[in-house]
């Protein structure tokens, strides 16, 4: 039902602007002294974009600080920006000494600063009091106003917070005072996963009968609030189900609707189609609340982390004429009695045309008018001494757990100081004739507009093909969307009915399966056995490599466009086969919907950046393949790494031998499928699945591999190289990942991001946070634990093909380390939640967290792949970053802190090749955070993967011959991008940046008489420029006083002392600047959150300063 506004009644709208001036001289002649006072202080602040700032620091950082001695510091910082312009001359002067202050008398000073702001606010947050709350009711009842009460908490992480929010709500319900209240369904059920509409469906309808039943004994109305888009479907299903169920069918209960979204109407619609049949079945009469939507920065915020279209109209003229659209279409003699309708907003220009449209078609009754409360006070007094219902949104709070309100206070504050809403216009409206033209002339517009807004999704539009040729990241796959669950499901149903598959090996272009076949099991049910695969012999591998050696120049000869063309191509299959993939790897590698969904963006991403990356590179100038290229892939990214890793390869010109990881041969089998069928040769991609024997072994042997990409243990790294000293590997390695969780955090959001980075993938991503280490401010005074307990407890465990699931299982039982980290506890430890084993086989495991973890113990230092948490507790931001760097690794590393001064700190002293800032610590995206370690977190040649130097790592470039033109090129590259901070994406909530730095030790070269002229004159300049980064030694050395070196570049012709170092880098000096200069330093990507709760304009903004800054003089 496609209903159509009407143009009969546009001649409203003067009377409705009559009528909106009259209103706004009511509202300022009954404006309280009080009121008047803090709009003339809002319109003094909104000229200064400083003051907004200082008040949003101010509430959102300094009062959710536990501890006083760090709160004061960040209010001293802010009060500095205490501006006459935006507080008057009393109030910046009275801010700046009370900064001062609390540096000397911190507890005092905060004390009276969170009373002062509580005052303030009071009259937007009310207190839930019983009897404070039943007196502001009883004054606003003499007003003609009711209050609709929204009890505000803590975010709902797990199912005890959830399950509090309702009993409070229930709580206020039964309050004889109170016959209004809104829920979220997210409020009340903590365990939303738009994957499983179904399951979450259930899982909402049953937290909501429970209100529904008060609501009857306690005559209590409840309003379904919406935040998030994805809810939007849920909410709208949940509130028609229960309302058709026998007890409920006469209830009257209230729904809402969001304006700037587009489906709005289509729900609209839909609702009143709906209620008018359910009212001719003896059904009661339901209540839509018109909303234009306040979670509008958050759902911008999320789209362009996630690469989707924005769900909500693009700009706020869109909104106001979607908003005067679904009153047109609401405002019906039809739905009198069958549907009312609540007109929630303080733009009085609307409000008055929603009234005249009332009366014009007689439905007055049928409406109310909704306002926040504390917002526009006197706008609420104006209407209501015309006799008119309202409604005033009332968020409550327990006086003790203000700071679970500042999310509210703060987005409050944001629509206040929004230049696009009316309430920020109202501040002046009166006083100023230009501001009412402007409102008036957006009210004309959206008049107009509302016939012609478009009604069709936005989040869900097909997209055009891209013609840019450049590099853009592929986005996620929106599970809002039915049709997309519809077709994951069929294709998890096709899967899980496949038997007796077999594999076999490719080489040549030919099948093997008569060879040693191998099974392989479902993690998800107990290991059951779904396919096998064929292994190779030696033979097999002898004559890959014959094969690959003699395919490498007819591959590079295609040309990096040609190569960059066929990648793209892989990438359109990948895409087209997503829902396959996912349910492929759900089954083969216990990958949950959403982690398998993720990992095959990363793969499609690999595919289009490092076709891109060997043009942008001019790779193939000046150098040569390095020829036949070995991938060894692990199994927990078993199609992202090794697609990285083939593409990698095949975009630099080599032939590629991939040997799967052993546990998820399925997922890299579909992998090759699809590369062939892209139009990589079969002669140039050979697949090889191999046992790990010697046959295996003979891989990393064979004389003609050229380089061996290898993702997994540092001791596979070491093994391989003491198998193969001279091989050319480049492994990303091992990894003991920790958050910092300071005194300065936002601990519902660092909870939230510890428990996600902790135990997505059942804790076996190498960059999965093991560790948090908590200041003891937020350990011990904070609800810290409680809320580390909730959300880990209530998380989901079952299979991972199952749309409910959370945490899915292990790969094998486990065994040795991850056996020990579920079992055992250390001396000193204790668990907060015990893990507990849900399956006989052992692949299935609760979450566990443990508490007591001591510095340099082997819960601190040692990696494990499982679903464990280890907490250590922290006196102090030093001695956290000295623990987290205390390892042997350096792989991803997170901090979470509204300080701007401890996060610049922390950056510069953290050992870790990426770095998170408020936000999880897993995830890396392609070209947005290339992603490497340091330390035993990687190996061999270092470059982060997609990341623009990881590719000139597979070539061999010609040798350093002319060493001017070398040091040239290298300057040139140091002065354009060496030394500077490199930004990796262009979003706004979320800065990404990459940076050079010296290596950790000093490099050893080593040169001797055979060395060429031109390599000593590079390593000279070399020298002098990194200066005590490298040592150059020439002649005989005892190499075993050596061991401080992290690295050596043999530059000599004389046999390496292999045995005594771990890396050795045996390459030539090339001739091309550019690439031979990166070869000496790290890189590290940082990645940090830009805004709080959607505003970006709000939160710490750290300086990322360069680390070879000195190099050169400005």
């Amino acid at each position: 039902m496609d209903q159509k506004t009407d143009d009969s009644i546009d001649y409203l709208t003067k009377k409705s602007i009559n009528e909106t001036k009259k209103l706004i001289e009511e509202a300022n002649n009954l404006r309280s002294r009080l009121e008047t006072s803090n709009r003339k202080m809002f319109a003094r602040m909104l000229k200064d974009t400083t003051a907004v700032a200082l008040v949003i620091s101010l509430s959102d950082e300094v009062l959710r600080i536990k501890s006083k001695y760090h709160a004061s510091r960040i209010f001293f910082r802010a009060s500095k920006n205490a501006s006459i312009q935006g507080f008057g001359l009393i109030n910046s002067i009275a801010l700046r000494l009370a900064g001062i202050a609390s540096l000397f008398l911190p507890k005092f000073v905060l004390s009276l600063v969170m009373l002062r702001v509580k005052q303030i606010s009071k009259e937007i947050i009310l207190s839930s009091d019983k009897e404070k709350l039943n007196t502001h009711i009883e004054k606003r009842s003499k007003n003609e106003a009711s209050l609709n009460i929204n009890v505000l908490g803590e975010a709902v992480l797990g199912e005890r917070e959830a399950e509090q929010r309702l009993n409070q709500t229930v709580e206020i319900m039964r309050r004889k005072e109170v016959n209004y209240v809104s829920v979220k369904i997210s409020s009340i059920c903590s365990h939303i996963v738009s994957v499983d509409h179904k399951g979450t469906l259930e899982r909402v309808t049953e937290q909501l009968r429970k209100l529904y039943k008060v609501s009857i004994e306690t005559e209590t109305f409840v309003n379904l609030d919406m935040e998030e888009f994805r809810d939007l479907r849920i909410t709208v299903d949940a509130f028609k189900l229960l309302l058709l169920e026998k007890p409920f069918q006469k209830l009257y209960a209230g729904i809402v609707l969001q304006a700037y979204l587009p489906e709005a109407h289509e729900v609209f619609d839909e609702l009143l189609l709906w209620a008018k049949e359910r009212n001719l079945n003896n059904g009661g009469k339901i209540k839509i609340r018109l909303v234009k939507g306040a979670n509008l920065e958050m759902e911008r915020v999320e789209s362009e982390i996630q690469g989707w279209n924005s769900a909500t109209y693009p700009g706020k003229d869109l909104v106001d004429a979607s908003y005067l659209r679904l009153i047109d279409i609401g405002l019906r003699k039809e739905y009198e009695g069958v549907v009312d309708l609540g007109i929630a907003s303080h733009n009085l220009f609307h409000l008055s045309f929603a009234l005249e449209i009332a009366k014009s078609r007689k439905v007055v009754n049928q409406m109310d008018i909704e306002m926040l409360e504390g917002m526009a006070n006197a706008e609420a007094l104006a209407l209501s001494s015309k006799g008119k219902k309202i409604l005033l949104y009332t968020p409550v709070a327990n006086d003790d757990d203000f700071a679970s309100a500042v999310a509210y206070l703060v987005r409050r504050f944001d629509e206040n100081t929004s230049p696009e809403n009316y309430l920020s216009a109202s501040f002046s409206i009166a006083e100023s004739n230009e501001t009412y033209i402007q409102q008036e002339n957006k009210f004309f517009r959206a008049v107009s507009d509302r016939h012609t807004v478009s009604t069709k999704s936005i989040r869900h539009r097909e997209e055009q093909t891209c013609n840019d040729t450049g590099f853009y990241n592929e986005k996620n796959t929106d599970t809002t969307n039915p049709l997309v669950r519809e077709k994951i499901q069929k294709e998890i149903k096709k899967v899980l009915d496949i038997k007796d598959y077999k594999i076999p090996l490719v080489i040549g272009g030919e099948n093997f399966l008569n060879r040693d076949l191998v099974p392989s099991g479902d993690p998800s049910n107990g290991g059951e056995i779904w396919y096998e695969y064929a292994t190779a012999t030696k033979e097999d591998i002898s004559y890959a490599f014959k094969v690959a050696t003699k395919s490498i120049s007819g591959w590079n000869s295609l040309g990096e466009n040609e190569i960059k063309r066929i990648l793209n191509q892989a990438s359109i299959i990948i895409q087209k086969e997503r829902a396959e993939l996912i349910a492929i790897m759900s089954r083969d590698a216990g990958k949950i919907i959403n982690e398998a969904d993720i990992e095959i963006t990363e793969a499609i991403d690999f595919a289009n950046f490092y076709g891109s990356s060997a043009i942008e590179n001019n790779l193939h100038e000046e150098s040569t393949p390095l020829g036949v290229v070995v991938v060894t892939p692990p199994w927990n990214f078993p199609y992202a790494i090794p697609a990285g890793g083939i593409c990698s390869a095949l975009a630099s010109g080599n032939t590629v031998i991939v040997k799967p990881a052993p546990e998820t041969v399925m997922t890299a089998w579909f992998l090759v499928q699809q590369l062939w069928r892209a139009g990589v040769p079969k002669n140039v991609l050979q697949f090889i699945p191999a046992r790990e024997d010697e046959v295996g072994q003979s891989l990393i042997t064979h004389k003609d591999v050229s380089a061996v990409i290898l993702t997994g243990s540092i001791d596979t790294a070491k093994l391989f190289s003491s198998w193969n000293p001279a091989i050319n590997i480049m492994a990303e390695t091992s990894g003991k990942n920790s958050i910092i969780v300071t005194a300065c955090c936002d601990v519902d959001l660092a909870v939230k991001d510890l428990v996600h980075s902790a135990f997505g993938h059942s804790g076996q991503k190498c960059s999965a946070a093991s560790i948090g280490i908590i200041d003891s401010s937020v350990f011990r005074e904070s609800n810290f634990l409680k809320q580390l307990k909730d959300a880990v407890e209530s998380f989901s465990v079952g299979p991972s093909w199952n749309p409910s699931t959370e945490i899915g299982p292990i790969i094998v039982p486990p065994s040795d380390v991850l056996d020990k980290a579920l079992n055992y506890l250390e001396e000193g430890e204790k668990w907060l939640v015990v893990p507990r084993k849900l399956d006989q086989q052992g692949y299935l495991w609760s979450p566990g967290v443990k508490i007591g973890v001591k510095p340099k113990s082997w819960s601190h230092q040692s990696e494990w792949f499982g679903p464990v948490l280890g907490i250590m507790e922290s006196p102090s931001l030093d001695t956290s970053i000295l623990w987290q760097n205390d390892t042997q690794y350096g792989l991803t590393s997170g901090i979470h802190s509204l300080d701007v001064d401890e996060i610049e700190k922390w950056i510069d002293l953290t050992e870790a090749g990426n770095l998170y800032v408020n936000r999880g610590i897993t995830g890396a995206v392609v070209s947005r955070q290339p992603f490497g370690g340091w330390k035993n977190s990687c190996f061999g040649f270092s470059a982060k993967a997609g990341g623009d130097n990881y590719i000139t790592n597979l070539r061999k470039f010609y040798d350093l011959t002319d060493a001017k033109t070398a040091i040239k090129e290298s300057e040139i590259w140091l002065r354009n991008t060496g030394i500077k901070v490199s930004k990796r994406s262009n979003l706004v909530s979320e800065m990404n940046y990459l940076k050079f730095k010296y290596h950790l030790k000093p490099i050893l070269v080593k040169v001797s008489k055979s060395t060429p002229e031109a390599y000593l004159e590079y390593l000279e300049w070399l020298s002098s420029t990194l200066k005590d980064n490298i040592k150059v030694i020439y002649g005989e050395e005892d190499f075993s006083e050596m061991a401080q070196y992290e690295r050596v570049r043999w530059l000599s012709n004389e046999k390496p002392p292999y045995s005594e170092f771990s890396i050795f880098d045996t390459r030539s000096l090339c001739q091309r600047g550019d690439i031979e200069i990166r070869r000496w330093l790290l890189e590290q990507s940082i990645s940090i959150t830009t805004h709080r709760y959607g505003n970006i304009n709000a939160g710490p903004k750290p300086k990322v300063l360069g680390n070879l800054d000195q190099l050169f003089t400005a």
